[in-house]
């Protein structure tokens, strides 16, 4: 039963997700939905994500997101304009095909400085994505014998087994370094508005050699701030993601509360300030997700458990998938003697 309601997701899902790797902690690294999120709050970012995925059916899904940034040119009181660039990595797979999804961008923007607080910020990503797929555990309806399933029955398969796609995707920012707010004192001051749209160039992406199937333009909205209370070590950081493919649409809602404890002293390397956050995310119609971190030196340890709440939850028992990661910020004590960044 569980491999019936199994093979009916994966129907449902390639009309909704299926070509894309989707994280939950999106917001860990904004600039893999979008190519201009990127090189103005932090000036240097690094990070690895790893998610396991509703294997309450059979085979689920592993994946993994790795990402670099960094500004490239110097921005200063008196220039109007800087460059970043990145590089982004992804590697997914799933079910008892093992279907497996590998993907690289490179993503580039300029930030233009409207005035001391805010930047509008374009970017471009180009890239690529590969799938593939194991032929060992693929089933197929013409080796059902009206009775069982009967491997010796010739199967319909007339499909490559790995296919390559160029992607290309390109977006715009608006973000606010002060916004006239008093901001969470244990991370940079930010508030960042953006649109962008993901495989512009809709690349073909079908295992069928007869097919022309193309994927569908991914248009994303998305928004997100830190404040804090009062100059009080408390602060909030709430952030909204919307996605539309198709017919399909993604809307994820939450927030992160976070604590931060001491402070940093960088010369004499005695007292270091520690930031502890928890939240959680909503993904309307599908899950919920408890997440919580803990920043040191501007690195930061976080993970999150997703609850299905969908129609799936009878079969999933309500397991989604933990995820888990690790992200460096600006900090410039892990790369002393490699010269100035």
């Amino acid at each position: 039963m569980k491999k019936t309601y199994f093979i009916i997701l994966m129907l449902l899902a390639k009309n909704i997700f299926s070509q894309d790797i989707h994280l939950t902690q999106y917001f860990i690294a904004p600039q893999t939905i979008n190519p201009s999120a990127f090189g103005v709050i932090n000036s240097f970012e690094a990070g690895l994500q790893y998610k396991s995925q509703w294997n309450a059916f059979t085979k689920g899904f592993t994946t993994y997101s790795a990402f670099i940034n960094k500004q490239i040119t110097s921005n200063r009181k008196e220039n109007k304009g800087f460059f970043s660039a990145g590089l982004n990595f992804g590697y997914d797979k799933s079910g008892d095909g093992k279907l497996t999804t590998i993907s690289g961008g490179l993503p580039i923007n300029y930030s233009l400085k409207l005035n001391n607080s805010q930047f509008l910020t374009s970017g471009v990503s180009v890239g690529f994505a590969q799938k593939s797929l194991t032929g060992l555990n693929q089933t197929w309806g013409s080796q059902f014998d009206g009775f069982n399933f009967n491997s010796s029955l010739p199967n319909e398969n007339k499909n490559q087994q790995s296919i390559v796609a160029l992607d290309v995707g390109a977006g715009i920012a608006l973000i606010n370094k002060k916004n006239g707010k008093k901001f969470a004192v244990n991370s940079e001051p930010s508030n960042t508005l953006g649109f962008s749209v993901a495989h512009i160039n809709k690349p073909k992406y079908s295992f069928s050699r007869n097919s022309n199937e193309r994927l569908f333009m991914r248009f994303n909205l998305y928004e997100s701030f830190n404040y804090c209370f009062n100059g009080s070590p408390y602060s909030i950081s709430p952030s909204l993601m919307v996605q539309y493919q198709g017919r399909a649409s993604e809307v994820i809602l939450g927030t992160m509360f976070l604590y931060q404890s001491g402070s940093n002293s960088y010369i004499t390397g005695i007292n270091q300030s520690k930031t502890f956050g928890f939240g959680a995310y909503y993904r309307f119609k599908d899950a919920f997700a408890l997440n919580a971190f803990v920043e040191v030196k501007k690195i930061i340890f976080g993970a999150s458990y997703d609850l299905n709440t969908s129609t799936l939850q009878k079969t999933s028992k309500s397991r989604g998938g933990l995820e888990i990661f690790i992200k460096i910020k600006n900090a410039s004590h892990l790369y002393k003697g490699f010269g100035k960044w």
